[in-house]
Order: C-alpha cells, then sequence, then structure tokens
C-alpha cells in the first residue's frame, strides 16, 4: 500500500472481500491537492484494481470544515512565476489523468463531500459513480476569479447541468449548498453530518454475492440514508439564469443583467464584471463545447487550455490579487470584455504545439 503524508489508504473488510479507502488529511492547507496527492491516489488505485478482493472504493476527509478547496494553486503559481510551466503541465496531466481514471473505475466508487468543495476537490469526487453529500456541502467552481477556467472536467459535468445552471455557476463561481448541488444533478444524495462513518459501516455489509448489481444495492443503502434539505435557491432563480445565461457572449449576458434593476441582477452583472474578462470568454466557448463531448474529450480540451493559460498573465496575476497579496485588485490584460477579441480566445483552443493528455 502506498505511503503519503497527506492522503491515507486503508483496507477494510466486508463481505467476501474488502473497501479501498481514501481519506484526505491535509487539513492546514484544507486539503488542497497537491502533485503528491495526486500521484499517490493514482498509485494506489492502479494496485486496488489488480486485486480481486476489491469492493469498491470510499472518499472522504475526516476535516470539519472542508472536503477539499481545491488545487494547491499557490504552489503552482509559484512555479509558473520562476519559469517552471513544466512543473504547471505535469500537475495538471496528473491530475486531470486522475480524474479519467475514477471516471473509469472498474469497482464501484463512492464519494463523500462536505464543507468545502471547490476545483480539483470537485474533480475527485463528482466523477465517481455514486456522490453523496451532507448538508455541509459548500460547492463551487471560482476559477475565473483566479484567472483560470473552470477545469477538472467542468467541460463536461457543468455544460450537463439542467439548463443555463452550469454557464452560470461556471461564469459567476458563486458557492452553491448541498439542495442546489442535488437540484443541479452535481451529487446524488445528500446525507447528515457526522453520519459518514455510519454509512460507511452500512456499505460493508453488502453482500455483493446476493445481489445482481452492487451499484444498486450501494444506491439503495445510499437512498436509504438520505435526508430531507434546505430548498435549492437555483431553483428560486431558474427561470432569470436560464433566461440571461442563454447568450452566445459575455458582454450580452452581462447588459441583460445590467437591464435588470433587481438586487440579484445587478450584484451578479457586478460579480462577473470582477472575473478575468479572457477567462470569462473562454470558460463559455469551454461549455459550449463541452455539451457535444465525452469526459475523456473535454478532459483533453481542458489540458491544452490549461496549457495556455499557464503560459498566459491572467492566471499569475489572478493568484497574486486573490491568494498572495489579497489585495483583491487584479489587473487583468486585456481589461474589459470589450478588448477580448475572437481570435485571441480560439487561439486557447488551438491544439498546436500543445502536448496531449493521453500520449
Amino acid at each position: 500500500m502506498t505511503e503519503c503524508k497527506h492522503v491515507s489508504f486503508s483496507e477494510e473488510e466486508g463481505i467476501h472481500g474488502f473497501w479501498g479507502i481514501i481519506t484526505l488529511n491535509r487539513p492546514e492547507a484544507y486539503n488542497a491537492l497537491n502533485h503528491d496527492m495526486i500521484v499517490h491516489i493514482q498509485t494506489q488505485l492502479a494496485q486496488w484494481s489488480q486485486n480481486l478482493r476489491l469492493l469498491g472504493v470510499f472518499l472522504h476527509s475526516l476535516f470539519d470544515k472542508a472536503f477539499c478547496a481545491g488545487g494547491d494553486i499557490r504552489t503552482l503559481y509559484e512555479q509558473g512565476k520562476k519559469g517552471d510551466t513544466e512543473a504547471l503541465k505535469i500537475f495538471f496531466r496528473d491530475e486531470y489523468r486522475l480524474i479519467h481514471t475514477i471516471h473509469h473505475y472498474p469497482k464501484p466508487w463512492v464519494s463523500c463531500v462536505h464543507g468545502i468543495t471547490m476545483g480539483g476537490g470537485v474533480g475527485i469526487s463528482i466523477h465517481g459513480r455514486h456522490r453523496v453529500a451532507t448538508e455541509t456541502l459548500r460547492f463551487a467552481m471560482p476559477e475565473c476569479a483566479i484567472g483560470f477556467f473552470p477545469d477538472v472536467g467542468g467541460s463536461y459535468f457543468l455544460s450537463r447541468m439542467p439548463g443555463e445552471l452550469g454557464v452560470y455557476l461556471g461564469l459567476s463561481g458563486v458557492t452553491i449548498s448541498a439542495g442546489d448541488a442535488l437540484y443541479g444533478g452535481l451529487v446524488d444524495h445528500c446525507i447528515a453530518a457526522g453520519t459518514t462513518d455510519a454509512l460507511k459501516a452500512q456499505l460493508l455489509q453488502i453482500d455483493f454475492y446476493k445481489v445482481s448489481d452492487p451499484n444498486e444495492a450501494i444506491a439503495a443503502v445510499l437512498k436509504q440514508q438520505s435526508i430531507m434539505y434546505a430548498p435549492s435557491q437555483l431553483l428560486e432563480h431558474r427561470e432569470l439564469i436560464d433566461a440571461y445565461f442563454r447568450g452566445h457572449s459575455v458582454e450580452n449576458i452581462v447588459r441583460r443583467l445590467q437591464e435588470n434593476n433587481s438586487p440579484w441582477c445587478q450584484t451578479l452583472a457586478h460579480t462577473l464584471l470582477q472575473k478575468s474578462p479572457l477567462s470569462l470568454k473562454v470558460t463559455l466557448e469551454q461549455l459550449r463545447r463541452g455539451r457535444k463531448l465525452n469526459l475523456d474529450t473535454c478532459l483533453e480540451m481542458e489540458y491544452g487550455l490549461a496549457q495556455h493559460f499557464a503560459r498566459d498573465c491572467d492566471f499569475y496575476e489572478g493568484v497574486r490579487a486573490q491568494i498572495v497579496d489579497k489585495d483583491k485588485q487584479p489587473k487583468w490584460q486585456p481589461e474589459t470584455l470589450e478588448a477580448v477579441h475572437s481570435d485571441k480566445v480560439a487561439a486557447y483552443f488551438n491544439t498546436l504545439y500543445i502536448d496531449k493528455l493521453y500520449s
């Protein structure tokens, strides 16, 4: 079994086999994923996949405040500022390959998320077969605020949310609740906080020899443990979201929001205008394309986008303003939506001189 300081692996006996347990354990960084964690999880999954006694994988965190706050962005920033874009490429390559592994894993996968769950934390949980949240979930894809884009398969799962909800979440980066995540199809079940161990104990008691479909048996246990949850704010604003975020340009989306004098629309328009204009336009194009692509192809596209952002300036400026200096005053290049021309956006989707994810 692999060993890693910030993620632990254990095997708990079930009936006729064992469950592989992955526990994120980097509370000082809100379980932010670093490259070492990604590599060790990938290595352990490869080992478990060869073990015929493996029944399933259970992913969780013991840190109350967060499942995982995303990738280790500060380290990537420091590496990039030193000119080490190769380190950034390796990080994103291995992170996206891990997501690919999770999505195609041959055994049942149960992700149990709670608290702050963003970016990379979303990536290693949402692509598993069974997605469980507690009512403490605070889900977000806030990448446009740091001059990046909603990656980790965001092209796939955001673009498949009902109506324009995924475009809304991807562009605005707003934080949503467990009820919102359930309504939007981002998680499958909501359980009470503090009952994760009890849920795991029930999963260990499933006799896969006596069921026709292990995943159906797991889903039945999860449904049994599900609780009532708060109404969705996404549902409350769904009509406006679908109407305004259907636009084919970010300028159009912002303009229509500004024309509505309601506080919700005015606040949202202001929020969008604080993001990287380049990130917003690339993200909208990314999500439009993602609707027609499978996850593997989405990850390939995102790997190309990540390499382009790693070579440009907005990512470093966004991380500086939000995470390093924390002055919240990024100087985006270009500064306005109107100054981001279509050829600039198109260049981000050009795969010439771009490394391939699966090569």
